[in-house]
């Protein structure tokens, strides 16, 4: 019973591809390591370089991450508005009497649609 739940794991472990171990033996390093500063030298210089490493790393990550996700979705959505020539905000300015925009009036009345606002 025993070897059979050994055998599992070091199955699973060799029926990975070798980049996905790879990083799998990375990051299982990289825990172990914050775990043992975190244990036995709290304080060190060591471990405040590996701490400021860390966090530039992250910054760095931080901004390309945010700039993929801003230029996938918001740079692209502007992108095919402006090709299909639709404007949600209606910003045309066309030569009218007034600029007003008529709404239709809150059925509720008036007092009810400030209590129910949305």
């Amino acid at each position: 019973m025993m070897s059979s739940f050994l055998s599992s794991p070091i199955h699973w472990w060799a029926t990975r591809p070798t980049h996905t171990r790879v990083i799998l033996a990375i990051a299982t390093t990289m825990f172990l390591v914050e775990l043992a500063f975190r244990y036995f030298a709290p304080r060190s210089r060591a471990y405040i370089y590996w701490t400021r490493f860390f966090q530039s790393l992250g910054k760095f990550w931080t901004a390309v991450i945010l700039a993929l996700v801003y230029f996938l979705s918001v740079a692209l959505v502007g992108i095919g508005l402006k090709l299909l020539r639709k404007d949600p905000l209606d910003r045309t300015l066309d030569p009218e009497p007034s600029f007003w925009r008529t709404h239709e009036p809150n059925p509720l009345g008036p007092s009810a649609a400030a209590r129910h606002q949305f």
